[in-house]
């Protein structure tokens, strides 16, 4: 049973806390909000007594010696015990109330119902974010187990994430006693009746998989033509998520199509990553070793992003890439190409409206990327442009013919062609690509 407020909880090293309110519960427990001495309000789940096993306490314990990969997780901090009840709980920080589960992204309302308004910048962030975290994970020989809309929260305005339900982590040893989510779980898992077969790297990274598809193209991989029909049960989960998964876009095969949106979506989208989902789907539904890193999804979201791009005609928001440079707009079929690359190593960023120079593109293997310079469109010359420093510290730009320009904070140098801009160690190149 959930614990009376006003109870007192003993947190080891932290102290002692005093239960608030019930926050929710489900099939392990409860939620409360509990206040330490200090005043400080965590999330205290407390088991119910058939889920508070000796295992358990173990494993959980662990989590706390560990620590926490990243704060996107809301980790274990410290156990928790109350005088006198068999059962125990742990706590974790309590998560801001603008965090939304990933489900309200698909619903696109709020939690009052009222229409949400993700941008495709949030939208990337969510999907790089979730990346990034699970390669910290698995980086620390640990892997989720059950990667699933329930467990991942996220701010709609900024896309930033938010990992819940972390007891259901563990060593990546073969001992996991979590087999996942229907609809999330890998095709071995869901096919292996005998249930020998358990969550690892391997399998996260299908549910990571699956998860990414539903942030961008809102559906699931394998849900299409082929499973509309029949009844939901055991046998149609079976064949068409374990024996027989067909990937709804599949390259050589059309049984399986998707819905008009999940298709239009597919259809907004480079080449590139839609090979990268393929990949995910087809080769790696089968063959786990072949399925997409967790760095494969960062490079690809990246990659996205340097090349979202607004329309020059009708202001729509699409996505160009350097390696398909004749798509054209969505919504009125002009040209998308821009006038302009920046070129930061090995990375190219269209030069239009929506693009940013990202600590990201300065180093590699940054995880918090933060903008440093904005790209802006003169105000009266249509076809000019500008790199706006918003970092800290001065740049140092050098033109084609060999002048210099030192570009203090908060202003502005144009791009034209062959600039070069010195920008915390790494060099960032204009080249004019010829597009009017």
């Amino acid at each position: 049973m959930s614990l009376p407020d006003g109870a007192e909880v003993d947190l080891g090293p932290l102290g002692r806390a005093r239960v608030v309110r019930l926050l929710g519960q489900g099939g392990q427990g409860f939620v409360h909000e509990v206040v330490l001495g200090s005043g400080e309000a965590l999330a205290l789940k407390w088991y119910r007594p058939q889920s508070a096993s000796a295992g358990q306490f173990h494993e959980m314990q662990r989590l706390v010696e560990l620590g926490s990969p990243h704060p996107r997780f809301l980790w274990p901090i410290a156990m928790a015990r109350v005088e006198g009840q068999p059962s125990f709980g742990y706590v974790m920080r309590l998560r801001d109330p603008r965090y939304l589960e990933l489900s309200y992204l698909l619903a696109d309302t709020d939690r009052e119902g009222r229409p949400l308004s993700v941008s495709f910048d949030a939208t990337i962030g969510i999907c790089r974010q979730l990346a990034s975290s699970f390669l910290r994970l698995h980086a620390r020989g640990m892997c989720y187990r059950d990667i699933s809309f329930g467990n991942v929260f996220f701010d709609p305005r900024t896309g930033d994430v938010l990992i819940c339900d972390n007891d259901n982590v563990g060593v990546d040893d073969g001992t996991s006693r979590v087999l996942g989510t229907p609809l999330f779980m890998a095709p071995e898992v869901v096919r292996d009746l005998s249930l020998q077969t358990l969550p690892g790297t391997d399998t996260d990274r299908h549910s990571l998989a699956v998860l990414l598809f539903y942030t961008l193209f809102l559906g699931h991989p394998f849900e299409g033509a082929r499973t509309g029909g029949g009844l939901r049960d055991e046998g149609w989960m079976l064949e068409h998520f374990g024996t027989e998964p067909v990937f709804c876009l599949h390259p050589d095969r059309e049984d399986n199509r998707p819905s008009s949106v999940v298709q239009q979506y597919w259809d907004l989208y480079p080449r590139f990553l839609q090979d990268l989902f393929v990949q995910a789907f087809v080769a790696g539904a089968e063959r786990p070793g072949r399925r997409v890193t967790e760095g494969q999804w960062i490079k690809a979201v990246d990659r996205l992003r340097d090349g979202m791009v607004r329309c020059r005609g009708c202001a729509t928001t699409c996505f160009w890439d350097v390696a398909e440079p004749q798509r054209v707009c969505r919504a009125c079929g002009r040209p998308l190409q821009p006038a302009y690359l920046l070129q930061v190593g090995r990375r190219t960023v269209a030069v239009n409206p929506l693009a940013t120079l990202r600590t990201d593109h300065l180093a590699s293997g940054v995880d918090e990327s933060s903008v440093v310079g904005r790209v802006r469109a003169h105000p009266q010359a249509e076809g000019r442009w500008g790199l706006h420093n918003v970092s800290a510290r001065p740049w140092e730009a050098t033109y084609a013919e060999g002048q210099r320009v030192r570009l203090e904070p908060d202003r502005t140098m144009e791009i034209v062609d062959g600039v070069r801009v010195g920008v915390d160690g790494a060099v960032v190149t204009a080249v004019r690509t010829g597009a009017v």
